[in-house]
């Protein structure tokens, strides 16, 4: 019996899901096959009779573990519509520039998750170096049904890089725990963050739902400081959170999207666009710093996409790079199979060892926009209508 049917056969037995329902669902994209270690999975790319997407099956020597998706946390334009969303109380928490990451155990394991229900072995590695022995305390007092939700941040990382004060190379806040789908309340997440020493996501007040004014302050201070955003929450999770961006995010998003155009796509500068513009209604803004705002938006757009055309023009290509710092040539070795098997195009150019038995490594993503910039540049035809 192969491995994969293997795995099929335990979470059939386990779960009751027929093993030709979910070969179907393989062959239909709704399912993935992974494997990690000895540590073989399925992951669900979409919603699919109440799995969530990012929903992950782990299986492990006939053992099976579901790790339920993160839902996604609704956007709102105006502040105001915290009135008619929550009950009464809101907590107001800082949303961070960084990836997704579930923390769970499994058969006395730390894995570390992404939001789209993948292991991986980066994120793990570095996690369970920072707080392997926290972490093995925690799900040893409090249960393996327990699920830590949190932000990576910083810039050695391969997903979002982005500088932070408290945190500029790789560190982990959590933001909610939940048990199986379902969320602790605020209290006790905050307990149990204390308790093991981690780190979790500031909370900047707690409000009464008719305080607009006084969370447009606390946009504005986030803003000032060059701050993504603000996640909003019921302390009990009677409603589901929403989330709003400040403008200093929305900017830097286009900046950083527009040197890649073609990868990032027309729904990324419209949707940046679009919060942009209703904070600018809510704030009533005009005249001069309107004007401002839109040179500051317009820059945005075209500054970093013209680089990077003339960077195609000298005969340079156009590239993502970063840096990750791991503890062994084996959990490198690992991502970039991880990251070959997602499809993901990156080339490792240099490993430098450094201190305390790491090593450096340096990787180029290649991105779409390399090569119809050069298309472009040779035909002068559009690639899109």
């Amino acid at each position: 019996m192969s491995r994969i049917d293997e795995v099929l056969e335990s979470v059939s037995k386990t779960l009751g899901l027929e093993k030709d329902l979910m070969k179907d669902l393989l062959n239909r994209r709704v399912l993935r096959y992974m494997e990690y270690r000895d540590i073989g999975y399925l992951v669900f790319r979409r919603e699919w009779r109440g799995f969530r997407e990012g929903t992950s099956i782990l299986v492990d020597s006939g053992n099976v573990k579901v790790v339920h998706g993160y839902p996604s946390i609704q956007r709102i334009l105006l502040l105001k519509a915290m009135q008619t969303h929550f009950i009464d109380k809101v907590v107001v928490e800082e949303k961070m520039d960084g990836y997704n990451v579930r923390v769970v155990s499994f058969n006395g394991r730390i894995l570390a998750l992404t939001r789209g229900g993948y292991i991986c072995p980066y994120t793990t590695a570095r996690i369970i170096d920072l707080y392997g022995e926290a972490l093995a305390r925690l799900f040893k007092n409090e249960g393996e049904d327990i699920v830590l939700c949190g932000e990576v941040v910083g810039e050695e990382n391969p997903y979002v890089q982005h500088y932070y004060p408290e945190a500029p190379l790789f560190d982990y806040f959590i933001f909610d725990v939940m048990v199986g789908e379902n969320f602790m309340p605020i209290s006790r997440r905050d307990e149990i963050v204390s308790k093991y020493g981690l780190r979790q996501v500031r909370k900047l007040g707690i409000l009464q739902k008719d305080d607009v004014n006084s969370l447009m302050e606390i946009v504005n201070k986030l803003e000032r400081a060059g701050r993504e955003g603000v996640v909003l929450k019921d302390p009990m999770h009677r409603v589901k959170p929403l989330k709003y961006t400040t403008t200093y995010i929305h900017i830097n998003d286009l900046e950083l999207g527009m040197k890649y155009p073609f990868d990032e796509g027309r729904g990324f500068l419209f949707s940046r666009i679009l919060r942009e513009i209703w904070k600018i209604y809510e704030e009533k803004i005009s005249g001069k710093e309107l004007e401002e705002r839109a040179k500051r938006i317009g820059l945005a757009i075209l500054k970093p996409a013209i680089e990077s055309i003339k960077r195609v023009e000298e005969g340079k290509a156009v590239y993502e790079e970063y840096t990750l710092r791991v503890p062994s040539i084996k959990v490198l070795d690992e991502f970039m199979e991880y990251m070959d098997k997602l499809g993901v195009n990156i080339a490792l150019v240099q490993v430098t060892p450094i201190e305390n038995n790491y090593y450096k490594a340096r990787i180029i993503k290649m991105k779409q926009t390399d090569l119809e910039y050069r298309r472009i540049l040779k035909t002068g035809y559009s690639p899109i209508d």
